[in-house]
């Protein structure tokens, strides 16, 4: 649900790419605030679970990443659309 939203509010930027790389910025964001919060008590477990998703999301952005590399090639970054998938 949270990368839908993301996707839903980045949508009209420059590619999809950089969509992605914004969608990483703000799961950083998010990670150093949680441990923020755990300095005050906030429960470790929730830390973990969050941090795994946010391996996971990273993985597929790479793997999307390195397919576009080998379709379009690198010169072709200006263009790219969502719809092109």
């Amino acid at each position: 649900m949270l990368i839908f939203l993301f996707m839903y509010m980045f949508f009209n930027f420059f590619s999809f790419l950089s969509s992605l790389l914004l969608l990483e910025a703000c799961s950083l964001i998010l990670f150093f605030f949680s441990v923020y919060l755990m300095v005050f008590g906030f429960s470790m477990k929730f830390l973990l679970y969050y941090f795994v998703f946010i391996v996971s999301e990273s993985a597929m952005g790479l793997s999307i990443l390195v397919t576009t590399m080998k379709t379009f090639g690198s010169g072709n970054f200006r263009s790219m659309n969502i719809s092109k998938f």
